[in-house]
């Protein structure tokens, strides 16, 4: 069978244990946009996090022409497609260029091993029940894993 490789349903903060170059589709909502590198930072608090919830940075310069200010504003939730990429570690939100968007003093999270996605599909999430998400990701993860154990 020909064709693009289907992508994995991951939460954001699997991405940095999985292998560079997976395909993945993850939930994420906006913390910032960096217009001088084209990327969007994105959090999810899941698992729930008192320090700090999980964040990734999103490549999304081939998609520029094609997304709205509204899909890049501080708080939209984003359905994200694409490609896992080593990456160097993120600077705090704090040593980024002050823009509008720029989040207060925030304490950065550190993966065990720094990644970036290279975004090949944006979409908004729209007015999603991120609780019941979480849920049905879950349980959907759950179910693979037992497949794949008793195979």
């Amino acid at each position: 069978m020909n064709g693009p490789r289907p992508s994995t349903r991951v939460f954001l903060s699997d991405l940095s244990s999985l292998q560079a170059d997976s395909k993945v589709r993850f939930l994420g909502c906006v913390l910032y946009y960096n217009i001088k590198t084209g990327h969007l930072i994105l959090e999810h608090n899941y698992p729930r996090s008192k320090i700090a919830p999980s964040s990734v940075s999103v490549d999304i310069n081939p998609l520029l022409e094609d997304l709205t200010a509204e899909e890049l504003g501080v708080g939209t939730w984003l359905n994200i497609v694409g490609y896992v990429r080593e990456s160097e570690p993120l600077p705090p939100p704090s040593s980024f260029s002050s823009d509008a968007n720029q989040p207060s003093q925030r304490p950065s999270t550190c993966p065990p091993r720094p990644v970036y996605v290279e975004a090949i599909m944006v979409f908004p999430a729209g007015a999603i029940a991120i609780g019941e998400y979480e849920r049905i990701l879950c349980n959907s993860q759950h179910v693979e894993r037992m497949i794949q154990f008793n195979n």
